[in-house]
């Protein structure tokens, strides 16, 4: 379930000379995005959809709620069709009206469960996607590098790409699910010394095989599998191509960030649950500083096997990586992809300093959501109950936020 310290944010907002202040105001919990103008800075999830703006008075107070569609600033997002992505040989698709909502895991992540209604035989799988258009280029990098990874025991398995079911537009994907928890969550269980040199060995295979950097090598991305008894290795909106001519936005190696620093950052943070060197900007954590500081197991972890047994199989493995050559390797099994295709063009008209009438045109990645109605267009609903009134009422949910009886 969404943290209360998860559920809102903010991109963009007005802060005029003498105010009031407005914040448009992101609600993740239930995919909405209201203006909250201000002399105090008080929210309610309980507001009906069909507000869309609000007024709070200094002592946090909502004053006035403004309705007229004017003050919607809701986005409408130009999702890629299908047609404009080659998909990978195997990779599915499936529609998102085909998926059933279980839990919300994070901002853009669902447990999903399909088909909807099947209870206990339906798949579990989670759902990334994204509603907002500032985080469409990190989705297209990460959708597209999980579903072109080979098959690994050691890294969570890409499901289906998700298209919308009004025009058959990419919106997400789904990536099974793994029960057993992550390492960060569940710290009563074993930290096994063969979890290690599984993580390992899914390390070098994204960097010397695939030529992939995840860069976010941390407990809380370490899933276990207890029916296989394996450490699988999730989220890659951090990872990057490590040889990549050019660097954008969305995709960056930074070597400060490399995932041989990553592991044995984990490995003592797990075992001695110290994360302030973690803690530390990424150009700060020194990797000498972690191998000369003695490792003392906190008194609630559980190994198998003594630590310095764990810190033997690093300091082995941080010998071979330094032999091993990026640039002279076997490069063909390297992962790539096409860049993401332009989004429709839109002129704006304007006037130079002179106040002469003058143009330019810029990629429309979003455009308002009223503006599309206005003119007849369709658009792609995200908004949804909130989850506390799904628990208390036993509501269920499609991933569209439609109610469903089951």
């Amino acid at each position: 379930m969404l943290n209360d310290d998860s559920k809102y944010f903010s991109l963009s907002g007005d802060m005029p000379i003498g105010g009031p202040t407005t914040w448009h105001v992101t609600d993740w919990d239930q995919r909405r995005i209201i203006s909250v103008t201000m002399d105090g800075d008080r929210y309610s999830s309980e507001l009906p959809l069909s507000v869309y703006r609000i007024y709070v008075s200094d002592n946090g107070e909502i004053i006035t709620k403004f309705t007229d569609a004017k003050d919607d600033q809701t986005s409408y997002v130009h999702y890629l069709s299908l047609r404009d992505v080659v998909l990978p040989d195997g990779v599915r698709t499936i529609r998102r009206d085909e998926l059933e909502e279980l839990d919300r895991l994070g901002p853009d992540t669902d447990l999903i469960a399909y088909p909807p209604c099947a209870n206990e035989s339906a798949k579990k799988v989670v759902f990334k996607y994204y509603f907002l258009w500032q985080y469409a280029p990190m989705f297209w990098k990460e959708m597209n590098l999980w579903m072109r990874l080979p098959r690994h025991p050691n890294i969570a398995p890409f499901d289906s790409v998700v298209i919308d079911e009004l025009e058959g537009r990419i919106i997400g994907f789904v990536v099974d699910y793994i029960p057993g928890g992550n390492l960060e969550e569940n710290t009563s269980r074993v930290f096994k010394l063969d979890w290690l040199r599984q993580l390992i060995r899914a390390v070098d295979d994204l960097n010397l095989r695939y030529g992939i950097s995840h860069q976010d090598i941390a407990p809380r991305n370490l899933l276990v599998d207890e029916s296989t008894d394996s450490i699988m290795l999730c989220d890659f909106n951090y990872a990057a191509r490590m040889k990549r001519p050019t660097q954008d936005e969305s995709e960056s190696y930074i070597k400060e960030r490399n995932d041989v620093k990553g592991v044995v950052f984990t490995a003592y943070e797990i075992i001695t649950r110290d994360d302030s060197l973690r803690m530390k900007p990424h150009e700060e954590q020194i990797l000498e500083s972690v191998e000369q500081i003695k490792w003392e197991k906190h008194p609630a972890v559980k190994l198998d096997y003594p630590v310095e047994a764990y810190r033997e199989v690093l300091r082995e493995w941080q010998k071979k990586r330094k032999a091993a050559d990026l640039t002279n390797g076997d490069t063909s099994k390297w992962i790539h992809w096409p860049p993401r295709p332009k989004p429709p063009k839109k002129t704006i008209q304007t006037t130079d300093m002179l106040g002469n009438p003058t143009s330019f045109t810029i990629d429309e990645w979003s455009e308002r959501r009223q503006d599309v109605l206005a003119r007849g267009g369709k658009v792609l609903n995200w908004e949804r109950p909130p989850q506390q009134r799904l628990l208390d009422e036993g509501i269920r949910v499609l991933a569209t936020g439609e109610i469903i009886n089951c």
